[in-house]
């Protein structure tokens, strides 16, 4: 593998944290959206009542498949940060048991 890995597993945690606080939003709006149409609902009856009500069903499908991608993200970057870390502690253990006092 070539390349310099500029992040660290901590940077890495902190985004995972952020897209998942996103995530929440998206999810708490989307609840509150779904509350207002559906209080129209009671109030709003006709062919354009349903065909609003209907297109915004859609729209909730897309909005929970993009929380759950968010949600992906989230796990693959926490991954990421735990194979990093792990891999930064096989090098400092590897380091470590290298002789300081040998010169080349």
């Amino acid at each position: 593998m070539e390349g310099t890995i500029k992040v660290t597993p901590e940077q890495l945690t902190q985004t995972a944290s952020e897209f998942e606080s996103k995530a929440g939003t998206i999810s708490s709006l989307t609840t509150e959206m779904t509350s207002m149409v559906t209080g129209l609902a009671s109030a709003w009856e006709g062919e354009a009542a349903t065909t609003y009500i209907n297109k915004f069903q859609g729209l909730d499908d897309d909005i929970q498949k993009m929380i759950r991608m968010i949600r992906e993200h989230v796990s693959d970057l926490e991954e990421m940060a735990r194979a990093y870390a792990e891999a930064e502690n096989i090098n400092m253990e590897e380091f470590g048991s290298l002789s300081s006092d040998v010169i080349v």
